[in-house]
């Protein structure tokens, strides 16, 4: 499995974790206009939550400049 794949695969997990939601179907393209829960409230526990998982630091204006997953993974990986 190819690596943005896997870190795709994890993203799923982990932001199915955080929602709580068992059957969430994380794509490159997903927004967080897609998950009704994911609000701007709960955005930077939700990068926290993600910075653990991978053992990552964004810097603020990374994190305000994603437009999407796709755009996330990209990140994840550089910073692997």
């Amino acid at each position: 499995m190819s690596k943005d794949k896997q870190i795709l695969k994890t993203l799923n997990i982990v932001i199915g974790d955080f929602f709580k939601k068992e059957k969430l179907a994380i794509k490159s393209s997903t927004t967080a206009n897609d998950i009704e829960e994911w609000d701007s409230l709960n955005h930077m526990d939700l990068i926290r939550t993600i910075e653990e998982e991978f053992n990552i630091e964004f810097e603020f204006f990374e994190v305000m400049d994603f437009e999407n997953i796709g755009e996330l993974v990209k990140s994840i990986e550089q910073k692997m």
